[in-house]
C-alpha cells in the first residue's frame, strides 16, 4: 500500500517518489479525491497537463469521490458532466466553474453535439465513465459515439463484484476503437470495480510501465 499513508485510496506527498511515471507537475501534489486515484491515472497519462479536457459519464458528487474535481481545481481542466439525480446535481449548483454539468439521462445524451457546443475538441484527455446500476455503464457505452470522439485514457467501472450479467462486455468495445486494456480488474479491497484503458496514440512506453492485472490501482500507478 501507500507509503505515506494508511488509506488505500488517498494519494500522499510522499508517494511521487514511487510512480512507475513520474510527470513533474505531479510532485507537489499533496491529495486527490477520486474513490481509487482515477484522478492519478487521468495526470500521469496526460503528463499532469493543465489546461486539458474531459467527459464525465456519472459526476455525483461534484467534490469527494468525484473523478474529475482534481484535475479541475489543481490543473485548470474543463469539461462537461453528466449526472441524472436531481439531489447530486443541486449539488454542484455553481461550485464548478469549468465543468458545465447536464441534468440528463446518459443513455439518450447528445454528446458530440454537447463538445461542439462547448468548443471542446472531439479528442479529450480524460473520459470517465461511472453509472448505477452498472449494466446502464455498457448499455451507454454501445451507443457511445467512440467512433467521433476519442480520448487518451478512460476509467470504466464495471463493478463485476456484484456478479451481474455481461461483466466485460465494454473491453471489445474498447479494443475495437483503438484502446489498450492497461489495468484489467482494479480493486478497492476485496471488490473487483474497474478497467482502465490508454489510447494507442498514448506512447507505448508509458502503456508498458503501467500496465497490470488485478490490482489495487496504487499498485498499477506506483512501484512499490
Amino acid at each position: 500500500m501507500p507509503i505515506s499513508g494508511d488509506n488505500q485510496t488517498n494519494w500522499f506527498h510522499k508517494d511521487y517518489q514511487y510512480l512507475k511515471v513520474k510527470p513533474e507537475g505531479i510532485k507537489n501534489l499533496k491529495r486527490n479525491y477520486s474513490q481509487v486515484w482515477q484522478d492519478v491515472f487521468a495526470l500521469v497519462v496526460n503528463d499532469a497537463k493543465v489546461d486539458g479536457t474531459f467527459l464525465e459519464i456519472g459526476g455525483a458528487q461534484p467534490f469527494i469521490g468525484n473523478n474529475t474535481w482534481l484535475l479541475e481545481e489543481g490543473y485548470n481542466w474543463k469539461g462537461l458532466s453528466i449526472e441524472l439525480d436531481h439531489d447530486l446535481c443541486a449539488m454542484w449548483d455553481g461550485e464548478r466553474p469549468n465543468t458545465k454539468l447536464f441534468e440528463a439521462n446518459a443513455l439518450e445524451f447528445d454528446y458530440v453535439k454537447a463538445v461542439d457546443d462547448l468548443s471542446l475538441p472531439r479528442h479529450l484527455d480524460y473520459l470517465s465513465f461511472d453509472l448505477e446500476p452498472p449494466q446502464i455503464t455498457l448499455d451507454t457505452l454501445r451507443k457511445f459515439p467512440l467512433d467521433k470522439l476519442s480520448f487518451n485514457c478512460v476509467t470504466y467501472e464495471h463493478d463485476a463484484y456484484r456478479q451481474w450479467g455481461d461483466i466485460f462486455g465494454h473491453r471489445k468495445i474498447f479494443n475495437e476503437h483503438g484502446y489498450d486494456l492497461i489495468g484489467e480488474n482494479i480493486m478497492n479491497g476485496n471488490c473487483t470495480m474497474e478497467e482502465w484503458y490508454i489510447h494507442e496514440s498514448v506512447d507505448q512506453g508509458i502503456r508498458d510501465k503501467l500496465r497490470s492485472k488485478r490490482c489495487e490501482a496504487w499498485e498499477l500507478l506506483l512501484d512499490l
